[in-house]
């Protein structure tokens, strides 16, 4: 033990000696190497005082225009409910939600899910066994509306079928409603959709629908017109928006088109016998 620390000793006293004006030495001093690492260390000290003090800045400076972004939304809304009339509150909550809100968030649709806490005790759609292939569903209320002429097991050309059904639908929320109008004789059917306000309530769906469905449906309307009404393929389990064009589900072709103020959706049974 004695042997090890006088060698220590002696490696330390060599470590520290001043060579710098020793002739002799024809490699890096001892001071010349204490100098370098020095240096060095504080070359790196330097190197990180000056980032730290940069992202320093630079959270205060997002931070800064954060709180000003967020004040200028908030007197933005208040001036509106301020000189809004009792007539005009619909209007504006429309232009809010449109020009402040949507504009400010991107319509990110993961903020929409994971702010909001889903409250559904079971899902409106995944835990459902539908009946049948077809259904227009109303995102606010969750309810299903089946756009099928005939049931899965029946045959249209075996029977009669006379007659017509009617159904209607309302959404208080978005103020649309729809009627529902099936002739299984004539293999037709059609769909009117009449809009007013077109809102969608995130916290009406996080009480009926699971996340998962939720995000599927915000991903099926996303930057379309009609966003409080999807159409789902109850076979495939699959969203699709209700716009212009024609699609093929199942037995059946849905032609979609706008006509007078009003979406109207042609249903017609196009299962190749």
């Amino acid at each position: 033990m004695k042997k090890l620390w006088s060698a220590i000793k002696r490696k330390w006293r060599h470590f520290w000696r001043e060579d710098e004006l020793d002739g002799s030495v024809y490699h890096l001093s001892q001071s010349d190497k204490r100098n370098l690492r020095y240096g060095a260390f504080m070359a790196c000290m330097v190197t990180v005082g000056l980032s730290s003090f940069v992202i320093a800045v630079s959270n205060i400076r997002v931070s800064r225009e954060n709180s000003e972004g967020m004040e200028a939304v908030m007197k933005t809304i208040a001036t509106y409910l301020g000189s809004a009339t009792q007539d005009e509150y619909d209007e504006i909550a429309k232009t809010i939600r449109n020009d402040l809100v949507f504009s400010q968030y991107g319509q990110e649709i993961e903020n929409c899910i994971q702010y909001i806490p889903n409250t559904a005790e079971t899902c409106r759609i995944c835990t459902v066994d539908f009946p049948s292939q077809i259904y227009l569903v109303c995102t606010n209320t969750g309810q299903p509306y089946e756009l099928d002429l005939f049931e899965k097991e029946e045959n249209p050309n075996e029977g009669e079928y006379n007659g017509t059904s009617m159904s209607f639908g309302y959404d208080e929320v978005s103020g649309s409603s729809l009627h529902i109008t099936k002739t299984p004789g004539n293999m037709r059917g059609n769909v009117t959709v009449q809009r007013e306000r077109g809102i969608v309530s995130v916290q009406r769906m996080k009480s009926l629908f699971c996340d998962d469905c939720i995000r599927k449906m915000l991903e099926a309307v996303k930057n379309q017109l009609v966003e409080e009404f999807v159409i789902f393929d109850a076979g495939q389990k699959k969203f699709y928006p209700v716009d212009d064009g024609e699609m093929r589900i199942g037995d059946y072709t849905l032609q979609i088109g706008y006509d007078d103020g009003k979406y109207e959706i042609e249903i017609e049974y196009a299962k190749e016998q």
